[in-house]
C-alpha cells in the first residue's frame, strides 16, 4: 500500500515538474503536405543551389559486362532543374581499384564516401569522389582541376596475438563559408579519426589533425562555423543502446591550428549538430529507444562558448533525433521528428526503435517558432537531409531521395 502511495506520488511529481519543463520548450510546429519532387537513382548525395535553383546529385551506376568480373563502375555527377526535372549537365568519373599513387596519394572505391556541395557563391561543385575532389564549373560540371587526397596512417590493432591492420575511410566532406577550404574526416577506427583542410586554389592538403577518441565512426557529419574560423564535430561517447560517459563530445577547433577552442558534454548520445553565426549549437539524441528510457529526447541548443544547454526543443511525442541541419543563412533548422515505438531483440536482448512514420520538422532559428512538420515520408530515417542555404528547400537522399518546397 505504501508502495503504491509513493509510486503514485513519484508519477504525479513527474508529471507535473515535465509539464512545467515543456512548457519552456518550443511544440513541434503542425503537419501538412509539401510539394516534392523526386530524384532518380537513390543518390548517394545531393545539394541544392545557393539560389535555390538547381540540385546537384551523385550516384554509382554499373555497366555489366560479358561476366560479373568485367562489370564496371561510373560515378556520375548531374545538375537538374528539379522544378522541370530538366538535366543540366552530367560529369562521369569512372572507379577505380585500391591503389597507391607515389606511394601518397590514395583512392579507393570501397573505402571512400561520395559527396556533391555548391561553393557558397554557387560558381562551382565540389564532388568528393573515389579519393579524389574534382573541382567543377557548375554551369556544365567541366572539370576545373582535381585533387587527390592524401592517405592518413592506417591503425594498427593487436587482437590475441595477431596485428590486424586497419585502412582509413571517408566519413564526410563539407566547404567552408568562403568556399576557399575543404574539410575531409577520416574515420582510421572506430574509436579514431582525423580531419584534413585542403586549399582549392592551391590545390594541396594544408593542415591535418588527429580528432579526440571516441566512437567517431557514429559522427554524421562535420561543420563549419558560419565565420569560417572554426570546425565543429560531435562524437559519441558509446554507440547506441549503450549508456554515454559524462566525457565532453562536442568539440569546436582552431582551422588555422586544428587545436581544440571549445569543448563541452551535451548529455545525448550526440551524432549530429548544427551551428550559427551567434554562438548557437544545435545537437540531437541518436541514441537507442529503451524499454522505460529516452522515448522522447529533445533538441538542445548550447552557446558554444560556455556550453551551457540555453534552450529545448520537443518533437511530436517521440523526440527528435537522429540529424539537424541548419539554413546557411542562420534563418531555419530542422531534425527528424518521426513517431517511433519500442521493440526488443530477444537474441541481442537489445531495445530497438521502430518507425510509426517519418517525418522532418522545421523551425525559425530566430525565434524557434514552427514553421511545418512534413508528410509521412517512408526511408527518411535511413537518409541524409539538408536545408537550403536560404532555407526554402530541403533535400534528402539515400533512402528516400527528394527535394522539399517549403512554406
Amino acid at each position: 500500500m505504501r508502495f503504491s502511495i509513493w509510486f503514485a506520488s513519484a508519477v504525479l511529481i513527474a508529471f507535473l515538474f515535465g509539464s512545467v519543463d515543456a512548457a519552456r520548450c518550443q511544440l513541434p510546429p503542425a503537419q501538412r503536405q509539401l510539394k516534392t519532387y523526386t530524384l532518380s537513382n537513390s543518390p548517394k548525395s545531393a545539394d541544392i543551389s545557393p539560389d535555390e535553383r538547381l540540385v546537384v546529385t551523385e550516384y554509382i551506376e554499373k555497366r555489366e559486362g560479358q561476366d560479373s568480373a568485367t562489370n564496371t563502375f561510373v560515378d556520375f555527377v548531374r545538375l537538374w532543374d528539379f522544378k522541370g526535372n530538366k538535366l543540366i549537365a552530367e560529369f562521369g568519373a569512372p572507379q577505380s581499384d585500391e591503389k597507391a599513387v607515389k606511394g601518397h596519394l590514395y583512392a579507393s572505391g570501397a573505402s571512400s564516401g561520395r559527396f556533391v556541395r555548391f561553393t557558397p557563391d554557387g560558381k562551382s561543385v565540389v564532388a568528393l569522389i573515389d579519393g579524389t575532389i574534382h573541382v567543377l564549373r557548375a554551369t556544365d560540371l567541366i572539370e576545373l582541376r582535381a585533387i587527390p587526397l592524401v592517405k592518413p596512417q592506417s591503425f594498427t590493432r593487436t587482437v590475441r596475438n595477431r596485428v590486424r591492420v586497419i585502412e582509413p575511410s571517408i566519413r564526410t566532406m563539407e566547404i567552408s563559408p568562403n568556399g576557399n577550404l575543404i574539410a575531409v574526416l577520416w574515420l582510421r577506427e572506430m574509436t579514431h579519426g582525423s580531419i584534413q583542410l585542403y586549399d582549392l586554389s592551391l590545390a594541396e592538403s594544408i593542415l591535418s589533425w588527429d580528432t579526440p577518441q571516441g566512437w567517431i565512426s557514429h559522427t554524421r557529419e562535420l561543420v563549419w562555423h558560419p565565420d569560417g574560423k572554426s570546425l565543429l564535430l560531435a562524437i559519441p561517447n558509446a554507440i547506441p543502446c549503450m549508456s554515454q560517459g559524462g566525457q565532453p563530445d562536442a568539440f569546436a577547433f582552431d582551422v588555422q591550428t586544428g587545436a581544440i577552442e571549445h569543448e563541452f558534454t551535451t548529455g545525448l548520445l550526440v551524432g549530429s549538430i548544427a551551428v550559427n553565426s551567434d554562438n548557437r549549437v544545435l545537437a540531437v539524441d541518436r541514441n537507442c529507444i529503451g524499454v522505460l528510457k529516452n522515448h522522447d529526447p529533445m533538441l538542445k541548443v548550447f552557446d558554444l562558448t560556455t556550453g551551457k544547454n540555453i534552450r529545448k526543443v520537443s518533437g511530436r511525442g517521440s523526440g527528435v533525433r537522429y540529424w539537424v541541419s541548419a539554413s546557411a543563412d542562420g534563418s531555419r533548422f530542422l531534425a527528424f521528428t518521426g513517431k517511433m515505438r519500442v521493440k526488443f531483440d530477444w537474441g541481442d536482448a537489445l531495445p530497438y526503435g521502430v518507425p510509426v512514420d517519418e517525418t522532418f520538422s522545421v523551425w525559425s532559428l530566430v525565434n524557434y517558432e514552427g514553421i511545418v512538420t512534413s508528410q509521412n515520408i517512408p526511408g527518411l530515417r535511413g537518409s541524409e537531409i539538408r536545408l537550403s542555404s536560404r532555407g526554402n528547400y530541403a533535400v534528402s537522399y539515400g533512402k528516400a531521395s527528394f527535394v522539399y518546397e517549403l512554406p
